[in-house]
């Protein structure tokens, strides 16, 4: 099994660009409220902003407690990735997905002839 490198390539891309996603935040650069009004915290949280929603899917408030919000759209909930531990989960699932591939890609390109084409080992099927 013979893995390109334009997939291994696209496969690493598409891992970069997930963690900027998660982890860049440009909307942080912006100044802070100067007022002691506006500086005052209270305790109700604002869902329905759209600076907390990317593309009207994606929830990421950092001062949101909440793990799991209602959608904006339609019935159902989403994770709020601004909240440490779905950032654990959303990588976690990644990961799952990307390195059964990878790993596989990766020995069959070390080990060259110990996986046929059609999936078997070279010792046999078994059923």
């Amino acid at each position: 099994m013979n893995v390109s490198w334009p997939v291994l390539l696209l496969m690493g891309g598409l891992l970069i660009a997930i963690v900027l996603v998660l982890f860049w935040h440009p909307q942080r650069s912006r100044t802070k409220t100067s007022t002691s009004a506006d500086r005052q915290r209270n305790d109700t949280v604002l869902r329905d902003d759209d600076r907390y929603w990317y593309g009207g899917f994606f929830y990421n408030n950092h001062d949101d407690p909440a793990l799991f919000v209602p959608k904006r759209y339609g019935l159902g909930w989403t994770m709020n990735f601004g909240h440490p531990q779905a950032r654990l989960v959303l990588i976690g699932l990644l990961l799952l997905a990307l390195l059964p591939p990878l790993v596989v890609a990766i020995l069959g390109g070390l080990f060259p002839g110990s996986i046929h084409p059609s999936g078997c080992h070279t010792l046999g099927c078994s059923p």
